[in-house]
């Protein structure tokens, strides 16, 4: 037999796992050329990520994962790591904290995550009871509408004086009825 049937091909995978791992992919291309193998830089990777897969064990974490989990605190994502803090935390201390976290949060997005969490609702004021009668059309006002307007109402022939405030109503009422019947 001769000597090019005997003797083995190297594969270009092979070609890649018997350089140390070191090297940069940019000199393996060069080397590969050299040789008569055309080689591109992603197939590197491929090949040295295949290889690593392989020496790993199978419930691992990869290193990303584990570096991830070092660097955060338990709490996964920023909303969440906003949340944990307290509402009375300002803005720029909050950022501050994120970032030694291994976060990166705005002032903007700090707002917006307090601004549309769940929290204890806010409580209206209650609406002052009034003796007033409903309107003239005998018809009794909408419920739930009736108190916060006549509660307005009454504030404001409050703050301008009954006397003034009727005044006001009735040259609305006019203006309407000339609309209405003009």
């Amino acid at each position: 037999m001769t000597k090019a049937n005997t003797s083995k091909k190297m594969s270009k995978a092979d070609f890649v796992r018997k350089l140390p791992p070191t090297m940069p992919a940019v000199a393996i291309v060069e080397k590969a050329k050299a040789a008569g193998l055309k080689l591109s830089t992603n197939y590197i990777y491929r090949v040295r990520t295949a290889i690593n897969a392989k020496s790993r064990p199978p419930n691992a974490p990869t290193k990303s994962a584990s570096v991830a989990a070092a660097s955060r605190t338990p709490t996964t994502t920023k909303a969440a790591f906003v949340r944990a803090l307290p509402a009375t935390t300002p803005a720029k201390e909050v950022i501050a904290k994120a970032k030694a976290a291994g976060f990166s949060v705005s002032k903007t997005y700090v707002y917006l995550v307090r601004g549309t969490t769940k929290g204890p609702a806010k409580k209206r004021p209650a609406a002052k009871a009034t003796t007033s009668k409903p309107a003239s059309t005998g018809a009794p006002p909408p419920a739930g509408k009736s108190s916060d307007a006549e509660s307005l109402l009454t504030a404001v022939a409050g703050e301008l004086g009954l006397g003034h405030a009727i005044t006001l109503l009735q040259a609305e009422r006019a203006r309407v009825r000339s609309i209405l019947s003009g």
